[in-house]
């Protein structure tokens, strides 16, 4: 496993968007649940909680292209 050094400032402002992320994925996980809960597809709700865990678990994932982000959610 390879080590970086980033400066704390920079390490701060990764933590931070990711616990920002997270807290946007759950507001909008209530949101969607209370608007539409008997029409939302269940895998999809599985695909948000699937994403949620990871970010919950401090994984982090980087895309090159669309076609990549494309593929992270079809294999969700």
């Amino acid at each position: 496993m390879n080590t970086i050094t980033l400066p704390k400032n920079k390490y701060m402002q990764i933590l931070n968007t990711q616990e920002k992320l997270q807290g946007d994925l759950t507001r909008l996980q209530k949101i969607v649940s209370y608007i539409a809960q008997d029409e939302i597809n269940p895998g999809y709700m599985t695909k948000l909680y699937k994403i949620e865990k990871g970010l919950s678990a401090g994984k982090g994932i980087k895309f090159k292209n669309k076609r990549e982000i494309k593929k992270f959610f079809h294999s969700l």
